[in-house]
């Protein structure tokens, strides 16, 4: 279990011990608040929100029919495989239960790779900036000081202020492994309860989140390319006559 307490300097430049604590309704509320007036900025400030991304993205081919097609077909893979590893542990068949459980981990990072290629795109719409504004809000309004058990950052844009101006502080770059880290944890505990978990033994065999980013990266910049090459096709050489090369002279 991760440790919400830790050490840091604080504004002063003095140690002090402080702790993430679990967030509750009002901070929870906080980050609503502030996930609404950053929306409102994002949208005043020309970030298109998610359902217009949605349609720039099939017009320039970043995600089509193929993609939403694939994704259907590793969800409804992952189904599938969960029904025979079912069976087969009934039977007692080891041997295909770790086959099925490779299907279906294979289903299920192809499943990841879309998602995320999906996602990396989506994080760029007013609600994918507003949503990481809320988080930031949350996690600055559980920051508090162990001794006192008070609030460190009075609100959020003294935590904005000290994070980003002051030297001497270590407290937002301190807090932040932790949430890293509780972030971790919980990614760890999905893992643990997908059906096929218990039969993949090996490194190979598992979910290896490096090559997923990698596979989301080389996809995201093919598209990219894609895109840049229908929406600026090269031009036609033309001839000192002016006639397009491609042509045939006419007499």
């Amino acid at each position: 279990m991760v440790n919400r307490v830790f050490k840091a300097m604080d504004r002063s430049g003095a140690l002090v011990e402080f702790e993430l604590k679990v967030p509750g309704l009002a901070e929870d509320n906080e980050g609503d608040r502030h996930y609404r007036v950053a929306y409102s900025k994002a949208l005043k400030e020309g970030v298109f929100p998610r359902e217009k991304l949605r349609e720039i993205m099939r017009e320039h081919e970043m995600w089509t029919l193929d993609d939403d097609n694939a994704m259907k077909k590793a969800v409804g893979q992952i189904a599938v495989s969960q029904m025979e590893l079912k069976n087969a542990e009934t039977e007692g068949n080891d041997e295909k239960c770790a086959k099925v459980a490779k299907q279906m981990a294979e289903a299920r990072r192809r499943m990841w790779e879309l998602f995320l290629v999906q996602q990396s795109v989506y994080m760029n719409s007013a609600e994918g900036v507003a949503e990481l504004i809320k988080v930031d809000a949350i996690m600055a309004a559980s920051v508090i000081v162990k001794g006192t058990n008070t609030r460190y950052w009075k609100d959020y844009s003294e935590y904005v202020k000290e994070r980003d101006l002051n030297a001497k502080s270590t407290v937002y770059s301190e807090v932040a492994k932790v949430q890293m880290a509780l972030l971790d944890e919980v990614r760890k505990g999905i893992f643990a309860e997908y059906a096929e978990a218990k039969y993949l033994r090996s490194a190979q065999d598992r979910i290896i989140d490096r090559e997923i980013e990698e596979q989301v990266a080389k996809t995201l910049n093919e598209k990219v390319e894609k895109a840049l090459e229908k929406a600026n096709p090269p031009k036609k050489k033309r001839r000192k006559n002016g006639e397009v090369a491609s042509q045939s002279n006419q007499s």
